[in-house]
């Protein structure tokens, strides 16, 4: 407004500026009216009144150049006023200063002394951001590298510096990280319109509700947020909706994006009330397409059936269409989820509608993982893959075709020696078992001993590095390298 304003002063002609007041006194009409602050909208429809005959003449009075300065000022200290939670300044003086325009009458009325706004925001290149919070965690690294040697000396005053630094860069971090958080509103506000247009090009009356846009996560997570939430929108529409016959309407049809934050991690879910997914029918194209055979099918369970839509060589269309392609587009939708560190998970019912819901980490950068050891090493896998932990003597495990299992109460459990798929020397004993579960597979990870459980900073791994079952590494308290499993690439 007050750039406006300062065009309009050397340029009192300059209908754009004028056509540009109006429009931002009407927004704000509308949305003080919204929000119940009457005395805000009143003054902004008396200024639209004001400036109505502006318009139509294409010119703009000096003393309403002036006063409009007058009246920006006190939108400022609205603002202010509401975002402290104090009451709205009054506005009698303005709206009787308002009359005498309107009359023809001269203005007596003079504004307080114009106030500086407050400088609440300032614009940071996202390159700088990124390398602040690149050191962040590095000194983070430093931090628990600290903490174990000081712990190690035992020096008491030594001690107690450590632990003020270890806080103070936690703090720093924190607050670092708090710069990185974007709502989800940024990826959301992109498809009203695309839906619209979508949904009117399949002649299909559906409406799509979005909740929990306010919502903040890394600015990592938003930027590849997009293509995946696209996917789902298109197969809700494409798949699940089902078009108007012989063009009667239907009513009802829905379609939601809706956002919930679970203390550090989001669930994303996208979900309609159309046809749902009709099981045999996967089953029956799974078959056909060669990824199971027909004796398997027999004894899937339902979430193993709807897992199979995100397998790579699965597709339920005969033909392609504009909008859903070639069926791939869970594939894509679920490779994205997991390298975010997440996971898609699918439930429908025929006849009722489907949701498949993304759960991600609130951030890629920071990871909550079991540190374990193998043959002297030290690895770190993701609690988000974890469900449980126990103890085992090798003369406990059962060994059928070549495959080791165990039986962990009313399931067979299958076990995966780690220390032959990373090419560790395996040890005698007592083992410890981590119960993972991804993909819809639960499976036991046999390892020499479970160390810790820890926040660790995660570093990506050189592009060269080919090796499927690790998808990053850290850096430990005592200054070694760490590699994070990726369990999905030891299947």
């Amino acid at each position: 407004m007050n750039k406006q304003l300062l065009n309009l002063e050397s340029n009192r002609k300059d209908v754009s500026s004028i056509v540009e007041v109006f429009r931002i006194f009407h927004t704000i009409k509308g949305m003080s009216q919204t929000m119940g602050y009457e005395s805000l909208a009143q003054v902004s429809h008396s200024i639209e009144d004001l400036l109505g005959d502006a318009k139509e003449k294409g010119v703009i009075s000096s003393q309403l150049v002036d006063f409009l300065f007058v009246v920006a000022d006190l939108m400022v200290e609205s603002a202010n006023a509401l975002k402290k939670r104090e009451s709205l300044p009054p506005v009698d003086k303005i709206l009787d200063a308002i009359e005498r325009i309107k009359t023809g009458k001269d203005l007596e009325y003079a504004g307080d002394e114009t106030r500086a706004e407050e400088a609440a925001e300032i614009r940071i290149k996202m390159e700088k951001l990124d390398t602040l919070f690149n050191l962040t965690n590095e000194l983070a690294i430093i931090k628990s590298r600290m903490l174990k040697l000081s712990q190690d000396i035992g020096d008491s005053g030594l001690l107690g510096l450590t632990d003020t630094a270890a806080r103070l860069i936690s703090s720093l971090q924190a607050e670092v990280m708090k710069l990185r958080m974007l709502p989800l509103s940024t990826v959301f506000e992109f498809f009203p319109r695309w839906f619209r247009d979508e949904s009117k090009r399949q002649k299909k009356d559906v409406n799509l509700e979005i909740v929990g846009g306010e919502i903040e996560v890394d600015r990592s997570i938003i930027d590849v947020l997009k293509e995946p939430l696209l996917h789902l929108l298109r197969n809700a529409l494409d798949h699940g909706i089902v078009a108007a016959h012989h063009g009667v309407k239907q009513k009802g049809n829905r379609v939601s994006l809706r956002a919930i934050r679970e203390k550090d991690r989001i669930k994303i879910s996208v979900a309609d009330n159309g046809k749902g997914i009709d099981l045999d029918e996967v089953k029956t194209r799974a078959i056909k397409q060669g990824i199971i055979s027909s004796v398997e099918a027999q004894h899937l369970s339902d979430d193993y059936v709807l897992s199979l839509l995100t397998h790579s060589d699965f597709s339920t269309r005969e033909h392609v269409s504009t909008i859903s392609g070639r069926g791939i587009g869970l594939d894509i939708v679920n490779s994205s989820v997991v390298k975010l560190g997440g996971r898609l998970t699918i439930d429908s019912e025929k006849g009722k509608g489907a949701c498949f819901t993304l759960e991600l980490p609130l951030s890629v950068a920071i990871l909550r993982a079991m540190i374990f050891k193998l043959d002297g090493q030290r690895f770190a896998l993701p609690l988000s893959y974890i469900q449980e932990t126990f103890y085992v003597q090798e003369e406990m495990l059962k060994t059928v075709y070549h495959r080791e299992l165990f039986p962990l109460r009313e399931e067979i459990l299958p076990l995966i020696r780690l220390s032959d798929r990373l090419g560790c020397v395996g040890t005698k004993g007592r083992k410890s078992v981590i119960v993972v579960q991804y993909q819809g597979r639960r499976r036991g990870f046999i390892t020499d001993e479970i160390i810790d459980e820890e926040e660790i900073i995660v570093k990506k791994l050189d592009p060269m590095l080919t090796m499927p079952f690790y998808s990053g590494c850290s850096i430990y308290a005592d200054g070694l390298p760490i590699l994070i499993l990726d369990p999905r690439g030891l299947e």
